[in-house]
């Protein structure tokens, strides 16, 4: 999906741009923006797609947006309306000699590692809200002073937030997550899983996701759920734990006898039929 270049409408006299939105929907397009986003989804559910990958959002929750982090905000159907405030700031603006500042390092190096995003926990949520309410009403400097006590209190969690997208996990997260997906598989491969709800999973979009599996794994995500479901079908016909071959078939998870048997050949090169009868042992000797 490609992104729109928003221009978000800073006044010329705001070093940060507070914005309050109650509409009925988000805008619609994935889009990106200079400035980095902190938004408090004060009303609405929904999902977060950002760069390819996806996150639920509820009524409360707070995000840290990236610049140039492609994003959008869709709504939950049924909401009747959605409301947020947004602090829009620029550390390439106005901002960027102040940060620079020796007593305000801490703040800027906790800003340039975080350009990927990230999620308010839940536990920091009311404490991160106040901060944003009275950054909110206040005015001129006082406002500014209160901005950096904002990112002040968010760079005290900061060893607990995790990246909205990006490659940034590192190897051994990475690694972690790609064992927790075969994991989740390999349990349910008899339910009627799809591309889409093993994608959610991830976090990632149906497309991101098959990307991420084929280079984890060398397989396609239906090649891998074939290979498992024929393999448990290997198990019972060998095992003769079975009434029928039609049996075999919906209790390993395919959801027509036709399906099975072509892709019972594809993967054994004979038919359950003739492994039941000549290859019992062929995979479990």
């Amino acid at each position: 999906m490609r992104a729109v270049q928003y221009n978000v409408p800073v006044p010329k006299d705001r070093t940060v741009f507070i914005q309050e939105d109650i509409l009925e929907k988000f805008y619609p397009y994935m889009h990106r923006h200079e400035e980095y986003q902190l938004i408090w989804i004060v009303a609405g559910n929904g999902q977060l797609l950002v760069d390819d990958n996806v996150h639920h959002f509820d009524q409360g929750d707070i995000f840290l947006l990236g610049p140039n982090q492609a994003h959008v905000f869709k709504s939950t159907q049924g909401d009747t309306l959605v409301q947020s405030i947004s602090v829009f700031f620029n550390v390439k603006g106005a901002l960027a000699d102040m940060l620079h500042l020796p007593e305000l390092t801490a703040l800027l190096d906790f800003i340039s590692k975080n350009s990927r995003g990230f999620q308010v926990p839940k536990k920091y949520l009311a404490y991160i809200r106040r901060r944003i309410e009275v950054l909110k009403k206040s005015q001129a400097m006082d406002q500014l002073i209160r901005f950096f006590y904002l990112l002040k209190s968010l760079n005290t969690v900061s060893s607990e937030l995790k990246p909205l997208s990006g490659s940034v996990f590192g190897e051994a997260a990475d690694g972690m997550r790609i064992q927790m997906i075969c994991k989740y598989i390999e349990g349910n491969f008899h339910e009627n899983i799809n591309l889409d709800e093993v994608a959610q999973k991830a976090n990632l979009t149906p497309q991101a996701f098959c990307r991420y599996f084929k280079k984890s794994t060398g397989k396609t995500f239906v090649s891998y759920l074939n290979e498992i479901r024929v393999r448990e079908a290997c198990r019972l016909l060998g095992a003769e734990k079975h009434d029928c071959i039609s049996t075999v078939a919906y209790t390993c998870g395919f959801n027509s006898i036709t399906n099975f048997n072509r892709v019972f050949r594809s993967v054994v090169g004979v038919s359950p039929r003739e492994y039941a009868a000549n290859y019992r042992n062929l995979l479990y000797q």
